[in-house]
């Protein structure tokens, strides 16, 4: 659905190549602000606080954005989300009840657990026990 703002006639006339180009100038343009705003807000903060706390001394621009990318890189948060996850072959041993509306009914896990689950967590167990990894993992 588009806004009445955009026409969708106006980028339905251009090219898919220059849809996908001013998609990405636009993505990169988005991108910067939100560094430049992030990057803003953290060495403020840091400089109204950490200084006068500490013994940290006031932080420039970049030393805040280079911050920022620290802590994503430590907390390992670079996706924005479980929809950025790849899908891998094994989401065939996914919990059936991935999805929240289903595990959201007690109804439909106790059938779950009556036919499957039950057998399955105890085959799981048993596989675990036997192989000379497991006390590794602990």
């Amino acid at each position: 659905m588009f806004h009445a703002c955009c026409s969708h006639d106006r980028w339905s006339k251009l090219p898919k190549s220059a849809r996908c180009a001013l998609f990405a100038v636009k993505a990169v343009a988005l991108f910067a602000v939100f560094v430049l705003l992030f990057g803003y807000v953290t060495m403020r903060l840091w400089n109204a606080v950490l200084p006068d706390i500490s013994s940290l001394p006031p932080l420039t621009f970049w030393q805040a954005v280079a911050l920022l990318v620290l802590a994503r890189l430590f907390t390992g948060r670079f996706s924005h989300g479980r929809h950025h996850h790849r899908h891998h072959h094994h989401d065939h041993h996914r919990h059936p009840f991935h999805h929240r509306s289903l595990a959201a009914s007690p109804d439909l896990y106790a059938e779950w657990w009556d036919t499957e689950g039950e057998a399955a967590f105890l085959a799981y167990g048993r596989r675990r026990s036997q192989s000379p990894s497991a006390d590794a993992h602990e």
